[in-house]
């Protein structure tokens, strides 16, 4: 899978799950750590994500733990 597949849509959603909440409560400027995202539910979306062939690093994740700032990293589309 191309990591372009991956929209900022599907993004919400997925950290949404992990952290059991609706998608609709994550704004693209939230803190997700104050969410309820710990490191050890954020290495488990990086391995989900790098079976996706999406080039990420946790470090990367942590310094701005935001959808937009993510979104941006992951280069992902807006769609």
């Amino acid at each position: 899978m191309s990591h372009t597949e991956l929209t900022l849509d599907e993004l919400r959603q997925t950290i949404a799950k992990q952290l059991n909440i609706e998608a609709s409560e994550i704004q693209d400027d939230d803190n997700l750590f104050m969410l309820g995202l710990d490191s050890v539910s954020l290495m488990t979306l990086v391995g989900q994500w790098r079976e996706r062939s999406i080039n990420v690093e946790f470090q990367d994740l942590v310094e701005e733990p935001t959808l937009a700032d993510w979104q941006h990293r992951l280069k992902l589309s807006p769609a």
